[in-house]
């Protein structure tokens, strides 16, 4: 249940954690009503006003014991299905020290980790230290950072050392060869639920086409937005509308999974291009899938001789939907070469 044990890590987090949440979310006593941390089963508490305050109390009574609110909110006993502490039974003798040597073992977990990721996945990782450590001003910090991270991988600290100015690492990682196929999100099974899709639309679109692939996307269980240059409707060559729900200068597109290029016309049509590329680059350089409608092809360029992987044309494609739905899935295409087409 909800109870927590002795171990020591655990109590470790239980005392840093609660500071954290008030310094990060600015708030003490609400805390538990942002809605990604409110309970299922509601519960009510004297606590009023201050920041992230998203109960609305109408009455003015925020003390126990009273006599004006029938001494409520009141602590729910046991019987009435309030919680009950469990009576754990514990022997010896509590003390300040290291369990064990297992302790000062800081590299094996993070080994195992590593070995466990596909290659496109430690490369990511790999892209990751290096950007951030490109912020650190000082030279010796850097130099540390590559010794530790030596002790995950080598090779790994090699890399991060020749991008961020200094030296190789002269240790070597922990001798630990296990991995673990849960570790790595090559083995997650996918699915296009829940994935957020961006349409990039303008007037004069191909209705029934588009209309096709809408359907599509909310048989699957894909959330769209319909993206153009303003708010309003659009409006398809067979005089089909759609509401546009953001516009570009709200919009970013790292907030979506995949794009739905559609293209169209606009009244300030060089912006509107613009915003379409600027769409499709970002989507592109981050390997997310793109489909194409017959509309949108001016907006990229294909590599010549070959293919890119996740980037679905309705014109080469006899059931672009389904193929379209089958990247979505996918999610990422990390074979995509990101300097070859674009």
């Amino acid at each position: 249940g909800i109870g927590v044990t002795n171990d020591p890590v655990l109590q470790g987090r239980l005392f840093a954690y609660r500071d954290t949440d008030y310094h990060r979310l600015g708030t003490t006593a609400n805390i538990n009503e942002i809605p990604v941390n409110r309970p299922i089963c509601d519960v009510s508490t004297n606590h009023r006003d201050s920041y992230s305050k998203y109960r609305i109390d109408t009455d003015y009574v925020n003390y126990h014991n009273n006599s004006l609110a029938n001494n409520t909110p009141a602590v729910t006993p046991p019987e009435q299905g309030g919680y009950a502490h469990y009576p754990d039974k514990v022997e010896g003798e509590k003390t300040r020290e290291r369990p064990s040597e297992s302790f000062d073992d800081h590299f094996s977990q993070a080994r195992l980790f590593y070995n466990s990721l596909a290659g496109f996945e430690k490369k990511d990782l790999t892209d990751t230290f290096i950007y951030h450590l490109q912020f650190v001003k000082d030279k010796s910090v850097r130099q540390q950072n590559v010794e530790m991270w030596a002790n995950v991988d080598t090779d790994m600290a090699c890399t991060i050392a020749d991008n961020i100015g200094v030296a190789r690492p002269k240790t070597t990682h922990v001798s630990v060869s296990k991995k673990s196929p849960r570790l790595s999100m090559a083995n997650t099974p996918h699915s296009p639920r829940t994935q957020k899709v961006a349409v990039l639309i303008g007037d004069g679109f191909n209705g029934t086409e588009v209309g096709d692939v809408l359907n599509l996307f909310e048989q699957n269980g894909i959330f769209v937005d319909i993206v153009s240059d303003k708010l309003g409707a659009v409006v398809g060559n067979d005089g089909t509308r759609l509401e546009v729900e953001k516009a570009f200068d709200i919009r970013h597109p790292a907030l979506y999974d995949s794009l739905y290029i559609v293209g169209g016309n606009s009244e300030n049509q060089k912006k509107f291009d613009m915003h379409i590329k600027e769409f499709y680059f970002g989507a592109y350089k981050h390997y997310k899938p793109i489909g194409i409608a017959t509309t949108g092809e001016k907006y990229i360029k294909m590599c010549k001789g070959k293919n890119c992987p996740g980037i679905v044309l309705a014109r080469d494609a006899q059931n672009f939907g389904k193929d379209f739905i089958s990247a979505i899935t996918q999610k990422r295409f990390w074979d995509r070469d990101v300097t070859g087409c674009s």
